[in-house]
């Protein structure tokens, strides 16, 4: 997917091959609302000016598609996704950077959705169909014309630096055995020894595609990034169920029917975890040389580990944090404090406001930033590079 959209796309558009009204010009193309449902997500039912809510308005017009293809369309003050449908399709939705329902476009093959976005072309989202229970084709990202330019990714399978994944048994009957994937970057051994982020969700192979570039080219710190196996959110196979949900009873502080795994969750990250890592990888072993970082429920989690043991993190990522109910408080005077949210995902950007304000009011080096876009892992993945260098700025200086 091109990055926005050419002057001859719009014209495409506007004047290609659509459905027409006898004698006039392309029929409006009007979603039937009643069969999407979840109207909880529509602006009328939002607070006045919410942004990445469904606008109930007519689509733009478009040019014929190919069966499973969608086109981004923006407009002032406005996004909307017109897909076209395989045939029995019953219910589609958008995904990832908006996440509303489509509804389909009576007498059409056509589903569509218009979010209400006021700064649409300094969005930036990841973007797919999820039909019917599976994703009609892959992700891709689609950025406006004002957009922060892209960071450059590496495939993980093209990182220069090394990624070692093993699992790592706790002891603990509510964690078993966990995955922890560790990316090196190029160059190194043992005798170099580097500050460390630990990362919810086993994410250092996908952060590592964007923060190796940087690395590379110096505008970032060399660092060790070590990705701990979340529980899942729901069994395979199983609808999702919130007081099933064991990845938000590990990560969130006050989850309801969670303390015991948050606390057993929270013993292996410091009882096992880190002293592993320290001694297979002879990472720095002090409070300045780790942080904590994570994403979402992630970004919760990474927000309590700082403080809740103060003496143990110095820097705190978290990027779109959740915003539950949870004593996660506030980590050490001297830590570093990198946290951000999207206009698409207004409760994430208040709680990753909410955080940084307190911080700030007591002296704190906290960076927010606020990205126009949603709860999208291509935000998290631009950002990251940025936060590292920002926690570990005292750390580049000694």
């Amino acid at each position: 997917m091109k990055s926005g959209v050419t002057r001859a796309g719009l014209l495409a558009l506007a004047l290609g091959g659509v459905a027409w009204a006898g004698g006039g010009g392309p029929r409006p193309l009007v979603p039937d609302f009643s069969r999407a449902g979840d109207f909880s997500r529509d602006c009328d039912v939002q607070p006045s000016g919410a942004q990445g809510c469904r606008l109930r308005a007519p689509l733009p017009p478009v040019t014929a598609l190919k069966v499973g293809e969608w086109r981004v369309v923006p407009g002032p003050g406005q996004v909307s996704v017109v897909y076209r449908a395989p045939a029995g399709i019953t219910q589609a939705s958008v995904c990832c950077g908006l996440q509303l329902p489509l509804s389909p476009i009576p007498g059409t093959d056509l589903w569509g959705v218009t979010a209400r976005v006021a700064e649409v072309q300094q969005l930036a989202m990841t973007i797919g169909v999820f039909r019917d229970g599976q994703f009609g084709q892959d992700l891709q990202t689609w950025r406006g014309a004002q957009a922060p330019p892209a960071l450059k990714a590496v495939p993980t399978g093209q990182l220069l630096g090394r990624v070692q994944t093993f699992g790592l048994e706790s002891g603990l009957p509510l964690i078993g055995t966990r995955q922890l994937s560790v990316y090196t970057p190029p160059g190194w051994s043992a005798a170099e020894p580097l500050p460390v982020v630990y990362l919810a969700d086993g994410a250092a192979p996908g952060m590592a595609t964007t923060l190796e570039p940087l690395i590379q080219s110096g505008r970032a710190p060399r660092v060790v990034l070590v990705g701990i196996e979340s529980a899942p959110s729901a069994l395979t196979g199983q609808a999702y169920d919130p007081a099933q949900d064991r990845r938000a009873q590990e990560y969130l502080d006050g989850y309801t029917g969670g303390e015991a795994a948050f606390r057993a969750h929270e013993r292996f990250l410091l009882d096992t975890v880190l002293p592993e890592i320290e001694r297979r990888f002879g990472v720095r072993g002090t409070a300045q040389g780790r942080v904590v970082g994570g994403f979402s429920n992630g970004g919760a989690w990474a927000i309590s580990m700082a403080a809740r043991h103060p003496d143990t993190f110095r820097g705190v990522i978290a990027l779109s944090p959740s915003n539950l109910p949870g004593a996660q408080g506030l980590p050490h005077p001297q830590a570093r404090v990198f946290t951000s949210g999207g206009t698409l995902e207004p409760g994430f950007l208040e709680a990753s406001r909410t955080y940084a304000a307190s911080i700030r009011a007591r002296g704190g080096a906290v960076r927010q930033v606020g990205r126009v876009g949603g709860h999208d892992g291509l935000i998290w993945q631009e950002e990251f590079p940025g936060a590292v260098a920002f926690v570990l700025a005292s750390e580049e200086r000694r």
